[in-house]
């Protein structure tokens, strides 16, 4: 079967020198002269009948066509390199390093890593934990994972999952009566804001056709995974739905509510704009974890 494909020299030319914007750093990743992949990449315009850089005086800068192309050719390579490594492994032990919310690495990613780690015991992962979605970037990441909604300078963002928020609390608390009932038996204990969501538990009582009764017993922490604690012995919090699906299994709590809150943010996996190649054990984690995102 013939793909009607450039030749895959003049892809990897184009590539490299899209991710640089220039043909001498190119260059020196292909190990190639300036002028070999000048030649390739014009080799490939013409072949393809549009030009996709423009040449400036210092440096290149994408055409309308070249960045239209870009995306798909540079997911054509990261592929094969990914299942290339996928299918004949590691020359060796290596390594990946993971940023994330101390949440999503407590109550959503720890309990799942292991399936990763027997797939490719090759790999090993160090994990940096984060609170805030606005920690500044790092270099040293491989996997960039925040939550928010999906806009950052400088980063493209793909989003990984975007669920609601549910109420936890302890266990022999709120378990009869109706919705309004309930709310009100823990409102009596102590509500627990997560930072950023304070509007949760009025949303919550909003629901039920009252507002929060005054004074309610009150803590604000800056995450989810000390909210789910803290409800466990001492009243009740509003998590997103996976957290709290995971933290019933870990410790005395229960969903007291069908009902659910919506909110706009979501949990993104971040790449830089503009970013060096990626080696293939990276590629490799991202693919894992688009994958058990997708499974929720």
């Amino acid at each position: 079967m013939a793909y009607g494909l450039p030749p895959l020299n003049w892809l990897r030319a184009f590539e490299a020198s899209a991710r640089h914007m220039s043909f001498a750093k190119a260059a020196s990743d292909l190990n190639l002269t300036s002028t070999a992949v000048s030649h390739q990449v014009r080799s490939l315009e013409r072949n393809l009948g549009h030009a996709l850089f423009e040449r400036l005086a210092r440096g290149l800068r994408l055409t309308e066509m070249g960045a239209a192309y870009l995306p798909d050719v540079r997911r054509a390579f990261e592929n094969l390199s990914a299942t290339t490594t996928k299918l004949f492994g590691q020359s060796g032990m290596t390594s990946i390093t993971v940023r994330a919310p101390v949440s999503f690495v407590t109550l959503w990613l720890a309990p799942r890593l292991p399936r990763f780690q027997a797939e490719y015991p090759g790999i090993e992962i160090l994990i940096l934990s984060t609170i805030w979605a606005d920690a500044q970037p790092d270099e040293a990441t491989d996997i960039d994972i925040r939550f928010g909604t999906g806009a950052w300078a400088g980063y493209g963002a793909e989003r990984l999952w975007h669920e609601p928020s549910v109420v936890v609390c302890q266990q022999g608390v709120a378990q009869h009566g109706s919705d309004r009932d309930r709310l009100f038996e823990i409102a009596e204990t102590r509500l627990i804001h997560v930072v950023g969501h304070e509007n949760h538990w009025a949303e919550a009582f909003r629901l039920v056709g009252t507002p929060i009764p005054q004074p309610a017993k009150a803590m604000r922490v800056d995450n989810s995974v000390a909210a789910v604690l803290l409800a466990a012995s001492s009243g009740a919090t509003i998590v997103l739905r996976p957290f709290a699906k995971r933290a019933i299994e870990m410790l005395p709590l229960h969903l007291p509510f069908d009902f659910e809150l919506p909110i706009e943010q979501a949990h993104y996996l971040l790449t830089p704009i503009g970013l060096s190649a990626v080696r293939p054990e990276v590629l490799l984690f991202r693919q894992w974890i688009v994958a058990e995102s997708a499974s929720l």
